[in-house]
């Protein structure tokens, strides 16, 4: 099974665990309105996008929608509902733990391999 991330800023798709190189992108949370369910977006301040040190990737556990699986009032305990999180390096592999889910198969909890990014850093 193989998913697609999403660049939110640049509406880009791109392939499973793809390194994104940019510092700026929409709001994960509240999908760059700015607002979710007529309140100010706690995670972006209302501005509607979010800033991240790069290179990142989109959150392998929300699947960058910055909603928890769990309950999509809360953000994710992940990207802290940005819907990208930051890597340390560029040189990155699949999670041979989840696969690239985030999560491990039959588990609410982000995998403790890749702590729900989707991706390690090569060896």
């Amino acid at each position: 099974m193989d998913w697609k991330t999403f660049d939110y800023k640049n509406q880009k798709l791109g392939k499973k665990g793809e390194v994104l190189n940019k510092s700026i992108f929409r709001c994960g949370f509240c999908n760059g309105k700015g607002f979710k369910k007529s309140m100010k977006c706690l995670v972006c301040s209302g501005a509607g996008v979010i800033k991240i040190q790069p290179p990142g990737v989109i959150c392998a556990y929300c699947n960058g929608s910055g909603e928890s699986p769990i309950n999509p009032e809360l953000s994710c305990i992940v990207c802290r509902g940005k819907g990208v999180v930051s890597i340390h390096t560029k040189q990155v592999e699949i999670c041979p733990t989840c696969q690239g889910r985030g999560r491990e198969k039959g588990c609410i909890l982000p995998c403790f391999t890749c702590r729900g990014k989707g991706v390690i850093t090569k060896k």
